[in-house]
């Protein structure tokens, strides 16, 4: 399993790398809507296909559109928020979250329904498609200036690396809890199938409800604090969790996961946006470059650690990033010459 997401997460690098001048040249706006469409169709070629060879394409042609989606709704959230002329970024993120939370139900639901797999899919991209009409034209045209984009790859600026690392921290985080939160209830733990998505429920929920309270947050205490305090209050949970081991507390831990990293993507991209000056979208890349490296690593990092020590022991790494967010936070601050 851990081999297969890799190749998902490889396609999101990969867009990323490339999601600065394609954003860049298309407009944030039009970018986020080609791509949302493409990774629509990759994600029926996963639910259809017979063959490994093509759950390989299709989970890479997702991944692909996804990271440049992701760079893309990033861009145009930074164009919106400058307009606004107060934090949204958090509850931008927060709407990101609460299709999680939408789909980890409908997940339920499936499960519980016996629906079979390319009904599950191919519903779940029409209901995708129909809500990108609706939203389409209403997204801020955003153009920014392509003179500034010297490369096709959006890779690091050294200014930014501490934020990148922060993302880093943050994405391995949210992505161990995607990809391990309900087969650690399932095979650790020994919950039912529909009872082992409770922690992935837990988990978006809690990330949801923060997203929306993130942007009063980060206006009373400013990113760096915010950091610093999410950071420790999901090593604190996930520690005590994994420490005592019992499946209500492993639900608890896992909503502190998404308690604790709720505002730290927002945080990152923000920043990120504001190091781009006038060009926020390949500064954003850069940060999603470093970030997704994470989606790359994390998921088959957290299965080959599992195959050599325990699942339990795995979910440990999710400790010690989120020590790291709290001990960078004033580092990043520092590196991308932001008011904190």
């Amino acid at each position: 399993m851990g081999s297969v997401l890799l190749v998902a997460a490889a396609g999101a690098l990969t867009g990323v790398a490339f999601a600065g001048r394609v954003s860049v040249h298309l407009g944030s706006h039009r970018a986020a809507i080609a791509c949302t469409a493409s990774a629509c169709a990759f994600l029926d070629v996963v639910g259809l296909t017979g063959s490994l060879f093509g759950l390989l394409v299709g989970l890479f042609g997702f991944g692909a559109s996804s990271g440049v989606l992701d760079v893309a709704m990033n861009a145009n959230g930074v164009s919106v928020e400058k307009l606004y002329g107060r934090p949204i970024m958090s509850s931008l993120h927060g709407m990101f979250s609460l299709g999680g939370v939408s789909f980890a139900a409908v997940g339920w639901a499936v499960l519980r329904l016996e629906v079979s797999m390319p009904i599950h899919f191919v519903g779940a991209t029409l209901g995708f498609l129909l809500v990108l009409v609706c939203v389409a034209k209403k997204m801020l045209p955003s153009f920014v200036d392509a003179s500034a984009v010297t490369s096709a790859f959006a890779m690091p600026d050294p200014r930014i690396w501490a934020i990148g690392c922060i993302g880093f921290c943050a994405f391995l985080c949210e992505g161990a809890m995607g990809d391990w939160s309900a087969v650690y209830l399932r095979n650790v733990e020994h919950l039912s199938a529909s009872a082992a998505t409770y922690g992935y429920f837990a988990f978006t929920l809690s990330m949801t409800l923060t997203r929306f309270a993130g942007d009063k947050i980060l206006g009373r205490w400013g990113p760096a604090l915010t950091l610093r305090v999410c950071g420790l209050l999901t090593a604190l949970g996930m520690g005590t969790a994994l420490w005592i081991g019992t499946p209500q507390l492993a639900v608890v831990g896992f909503a502190s996961v998404g308690l604790g990293m709720a505002t730290v993507a927002p945080v990152a991209f923000g920043l990120g946006g504001k190091v781009g000056g006038r060009n926020p979208d390949q500064a954003i890349a850069s940060v999603a470059t470093v970030s997704y490296t994470a989606f790359l690593l994390g998921p088959a990092a957290i299965g080959f650690l599992a195959s050599a020590t325990s699942l339990r022991a795995a979910l440990a790494v999710i400790v010690v990033l989120s020590i790291g967010i709290s001990l960078l936070a004033g580092v990043a601050s520092r590196e991308a010459h932001v008011e904190v």
